[in-house]
């Protein structure tokens, strides 16, 4: 045998002797001085789904004065899925002034669902740290339906990054009582409001929004990215309403940019979308009056 293959084994022989137990990991995260050991300790508790590991995950979130630590405490308690680290997270999520413990209490909240973390999640939309905000959007759309009502309410908020957010993610739950609302949203104030608006309606694929989608395309005023996300949507909501609009953009367009190579785009969606129903409607049209 090879002298190098035998250190490669020797090595992780002794790798696997050194694997510490559950209680060992439990008691370097309560009294190691080293704070890579402790957070070390709670990512393998994490891994290993032990539900006695809790407990300590908690204690370690609430007190640990090393953010390190407190993050993968707050990581581990996401992946162990047991709810009583619920309350706890919140709290982390609303107090704690490390960012990524926030950011990893928000991902381990949306992991746990239940009503009770909508609430937080969604004043974390206006947490002060843009990735906390991301995060809390991406929990909620997680969580799903159970917090649509909260995302709604919160298209009325003051601040644009929350009117986005919720917007955003309305867009992805899919839940079609918010339609009204988004449509809505089409005049908001601010331009990346009314972006996520018009990809929010695609989404949600109810053709009630058609006429407003076709209105904001039309309109030579608006933002071309609004514009172009309109037609977008457009395209996947299939309605041979808005063929004719589209045909007539494209056709009045001096060049051919973005907004115009969309139009393209949803108007042979549309048309490949409807060709047989197209067909029938004009063979009836053409169709000569039986007398007899």
């Amino acid at each position: 045998m090879l002298l190098e293959e035998t250190m490669t084994i020797s090595v992780n022989n002794r790798k696997k002797s050194t694997k510490k137990s559950f209680d060992e990991l439990v008691k370097d995260l309560k009294t190691s001085n080293s704070e890579k050991v402790r957070y070390n300790a709670a990512r393998i508790l994490g891994e290993m789904g032990d539900f006695n590991a809790v407990e300590p995950l908690i204690n370690v979130l609430k007190n640990d004065k090393n953010g390190s630590v407190r993050l993968y405490a707050a990581r581990a308690l996401g992946e162990l899925g047991d709810t009583n680290a619920t309350v706890p997270l919140i709290e982390s999520l609303r107090l704690d002034r490390n960012v990524d413990v926030r950011v990893r209490a928000a991902r381990a909240l949306g992991r746990l669902g239940g009503e009770i973390v909508v609430e937080p999640l969604v004043e974390a939309l206006n947490d002060e740290n843009p990735q906390v905000c991301i995060t809390a959007t991406e929990a909620l759309i997680e969580i799903g339906d159970v917090a649509t009502d909260a995302l709604i309410d919160s298209l009325d908020h003051e601040k644009v990054n929350v009117r986005c957010d919720a917007t955003r993610a309305l867009g992805e739950i899919g839940n079609p009582k918010c339609v009204d609302k988004i449509i809505n949203m089409l005049k908001d104030e601010w331009v990346n409001v009314r972006i996520y608006a018009v990809a929010s309606l695609g989404k949600l694929n109810d053709r009630k929004a058609v006429p407003a989608l076709i209105e904001v395309m039309k309109n030579e005023k608006e933002n071309d990215l609004v514009r172009a996300g309109a037609a977008a949507a457009l395209g996947v909501l299939r309605d041979q309403r808005a063929l004719l609009p589209l045909r007539e953009l494209i056709i009045n367009a001096e060049e051919l940019g973005e907004l115009e190579d969309t139009a393209l785009k949803s108007f042979k969606k549309i048309m490949a979308a409807n060709w047989e129903a197209m067909q029938n409607q004009n063979a009836q049209a053409v169709k000569k009056p039986s007398f007899f």
